[in-house]
């Protein structure tokens, strides 16, 4: 009975070692990657008025429109129109300007073509062919 008693209490010191050296190694690590912040990195080109996204105030020719991302999606309001419309990313081209499409409703769909990802300079291809400038506006209050 003696040697079943102290195999077993054997066994279950060093489950027990085993175990807390687990318990201590795991706790280290989580503890201390959690708390070691990760480098925020800062593009070069970054400035305080770039969102890097397709929202906000931009100029499209001689009318303005405003984009505020929805979802799945992008809701562009102009400014000499009636209702919005919903424009989806829809590729990045070899030369990586972004290119969003308006819903064909049977005429055809509109483009915003960027020049990069800052979504601030590009063009505007109106379904019927019409080309305009765009240029994000500063911030409207």
């Amino acid at each position: 009975m003696q040697k079943f008693f102290s195999f077993n209490f054997l066994h279950l010191n060093v489950l027990a070692f085993i175990a807390s050296f687990g318990i201590c190694y795991a706790t280290d690590f989580s503890i201390s990657h959690s708390i070691k912040p990760e480098p925020v990195l800062l593009s070069a080109t970054a400035t305080s008025t770039s969102l890097s996204e397709f929202e906000g105030h931009y100029k499209v020719g001689t009318t303005s429109c405003k984009v505020v991302p929805i979802k799945m999606a992008f809701e562009v309001k102009w400014l000499k129109g009636q209702g919005i419309m919903h424009f989806f990313f829809y590729k990045t081209t070899s030369d990586g300007k972004s290119v969003f499409v308006s819903e064909n409703f049977g005429k055809g769909s509109d483009q915003f073509i960027f020049d990069d990802n800052n979504y601030d300079t590009g063009k505007f291809i109106r379904a019927d062919g019409k080309l305009f400038n765009v240029e994000r506006m500063k911030n409207l209050n």
